[in-house]
């Protein structure tokens, strides 16, 4: 104890010279050179005194040297941190690593508050003896210099040791980031940054010299944890990762492993590779996933793969600049996400999700079990084969359900907000052998923008709807009406017919075919053996020479070929209305079929005239040297009266049986 106290007293007497000034470089203010020594490390290092490559390969290194008037000593500082320690090393030459009498002294000055003042209240030292005494800590006190921690109260925290080899001494010190001692302690965190300067003590604790020699203290910035290369997580494995974690690598996460991120920043290096995080084989165990708000920030895309039964519990997590995040469920793995940005979730599998309060991008649907979304909002939402949605108070800019069926009705389907929707109700769907159709439903969820996509498809009709995209495939067919469509693509055998509807953009190709009657749009690609059949209505009329109404006459019209293209009988007032073919295009060019030839025939009566039909046109026929007989005319009337009595009667009996 003796020895102890005689040591102390000459360190504290060391530590008033060093208050008074009477060193140069310790100057009330002073700059700090630029020069930061900061890493990561995995591997906690055993303070032994022995600095090996194995403990502190990870560590930043600098050379230094304090040169005295008769020697000089050359050294390297080694600087690590972990989430709680903050390690420090030095190597220095000296062929004396001394004894009880003859002892040397490795020590470490701090700018606590990195305001390059100093020394102030509370600034802490750190001292490693060659001697077989406990590890001092001291701070900076106005009055006495530089006392231990332990005189005024505090505590001592941490630990050091000391080796030498007859060429050098080795120091190793661990000292915790924050003690929660913040009156005689420094108080760091990571991505803090603390200036120091180095001190070395020979042969009876007499100074040597300080390093840096200037008037400018380096400085130890806290590190971010870093890992090189893929990171692997086996067995019953868990890790907790909070604050900032960088990352040159992947993530694996196997067997009955768990990795956490709370409250979290994780960047993957160098910016812009490709990286993931996978949870995979499971081996009997379930590999884990939790996200609790985290930031992950790649500069690129980064994909979360989740297979066998692998799970996630994802809430606030957010990409940082340029990240896009994307999230693939496979095989029987489940998902829960609550307040997070994705740019895209796909389901494969028998995999499910339960998606709440969260913006994506592009959600992609072909697991059965499928994802229930709540308060989201996303750009696409597109579900495959016989996959499952449901939508709550969700909005979704565009809505695109592939299907193959045998049946589907569809109805006025537009943009609007849905209390209640449900795909297979509201379309009557039926599916045959080998069909497929998703089963989607909508409580209270606006939709956008609707993409319907059919394949092989028999029986479909489409009335007085609006729709971004439809897609016909396989041999599907397909009819509308009153419709109006952005986007029209047919392909394979495929076949739509058209009737007073519109498509702003139509791409065909293989063998398909487009029918249209009354119908507008805007070819943008045909290619192959696809066709447009473009069809107008001609409404003709027919009259005698008196210019009365011809009832019964026989019309048709022919292509400038001669092919008949349509033909009908004339109304009680002589009118019918014929639908003729105009053009037909092709991959290569537009063929129009007139000019037309209209022809009416009544008895032996009969002409004929001309017409361009290019759109919906009227046409006149006058049959010269016929007039009407006025019983004819008589007849023809009560005919068709009769005709719509008795159809009226015949509505009303059915409307009484069914009364009855």
């Amino acid at each position: 104890m003796k020895k102890k106290a005689h040591i102390l007293s000459v360190l504290l007497l060391l530590a008033v010279v060093i208050q008074m000034g009477s060193m140069s470089h310790l100057s009330s203010v002073m700059a700090h050179s630029g020069v930061i020594l900061s890493a990561w490390t995995w591997n906690q290092p055993t303070i032994d005194g022995d600095i090996g490559d194995d403990e502190w390969g990870a560590a930043a290194k600098i050379g230094f040297n304090i040169i005295t008037s008769s020697m000089v000593y050359n050294g390297t500082m080694y600087v690590m941190n972990d989430y709680n320690n903050l390690y420090l090393a030095a190597k220095i030459t000296d062929d004396d690593f001394g004894n009880e009498t003859m002892w040397d002294v490795f020590a470490i000055f701090f700018d606590n508050d990195h305001d390059h003042v100093i020394p102030e209240f509370g600034d802490d030292g750190l001292f490693c003896f060659t001697v077989d005494i406990p590890f001092d800590h001291f701070f900076y006190n106005d009055t006495v210099g530089w006392p231990s921690d332990s005189a005024y109260g505090g505590l001592e925290d941490g630990c050091a040791a000391a080796i030498g080899n007859g060429t050098y001494n080795f120091f190793e010190i661990k000292h915790p980031l924050d003690s929660h001692d913040d009156v005689h302690d420094f108080s760091l965190k990571i991505g803090d940054t603390v200036g120091f300067c180095v001190a070395y003590a020979d042969n009876n604790g007499t100074i040597r010299g300080f390093w840096p020699l200037d008037n400018a203290w380096h400085d130890i910035k806290i590190a971010t944890p870093f890992w090189q290369g893929d990171l692997v997580l086996s067995n019953n494995d868990v890790l907790v990762i909070s604050g900032e974690f960088d990352i040159n690598g992947s993530i694996v996460v196997t067997e009955n492993a768990t990795l956490i991120l709370r409250d979290a920043l994780m960047r993957f290096t160098p910016t812009g590779s490709y990286r993931t995080i996978t949870l995979t084989n499971p081996a009997g165990g379930n590999p884990r996933l939790i996200l609790e708000n985290a930031i992950i920030d790649a500069g690129s895309l980064i994909t979360i793969l989740l297979y066998g039964n692998s799970t996630a519990q994802i809430n606030q997590l957010d990409a940082a600049g340029a990240t896009w995040l994307w999230l693939e469920l496979h095989d029987f793995s489940f998902a829960n996400v609550d307040g997070s940005e994705f740019v895209g979730l796909m389901l494969y599998g028998s995999s499910s999700m339960n998606l709440w309060h969260s913006d994506v991008g592009a959600v992609h649907v072909y697991s059965p079990e499928g994802i229930t979304i709540n308060d989201s909002s996303m750009l696409d939402l597109v579900a495959y084969y016989n996959s499952t949605v449901n939508a709550h108070n969700s909005a979704i800019t565009r809505l695109t359900i592939h299907s193959s069926t045998r049946q589907t009705l569809i109805s006025e389907l537009k943009p609007s907000t849905f209390s209640y929707w449900n795909h297979l109700e509201n379309c009557s769907v039926i599916l045959e052998g080998g069909g497929y159709a998703p089963n989607v439903t909508l409580r209270n969820t606006e939709v956008g923008n609707w993409t319907l996509c059919f394949e092989n498809s028999q029986h479909t009709i489409i009335y007085y709807s609006k729709l971004l995209k439809l897609t016909l495939y396989g041999s599907s067919k397909a009819t509308v009406y009153d419709t109006h469509v952005c986007e029209l693509w047919l392909s394979g055998f495929s076949r739509l017919n058209a009737t007073t509807s519109r498509a702003d953009e139509v791409h065909l190709s293989g063998s398909s075919l487009i029918w249209s009657v009354n119908s507008t749009g805007n070819v943008a690609q045909i290619s192959s053996q696809a066709a447009i059949y473009v069809n107008w209505y001609l409404d003709v009329y027919v009259k005698d020479s008196l210019g009365q109404d011809v009832p019964n006459a026989n019309v048709t019209v022919k292509c400038a070929d001669g092919t008949l293209t349509a033909k009908g009988k004339t109304n009680m007032f002589g009118w019918v209305k014929l639908t003729v073919l105009a053009s037909i295009i092709n991959a290569t060019g537009e063929f129009p079929q007139g000019p037309h030839t209209v022809s009416a025939v009544y008895g032996p009566y009969e002409n004929s005239t001309t017409v361009n039909v290019s759109g919906n046109r009227q046409v006149t026929v006058i049959l010269s040297g016929f007039m009407v007989p006025e019983v004819f005319i008589m007849l023809t009337t009560m005919t068709m009266l009769a005709t719509a009595t008795s159809t009226a009667l015949l509505s009303k009996s059915k409307n009484s049986k069914k009364k009855r």
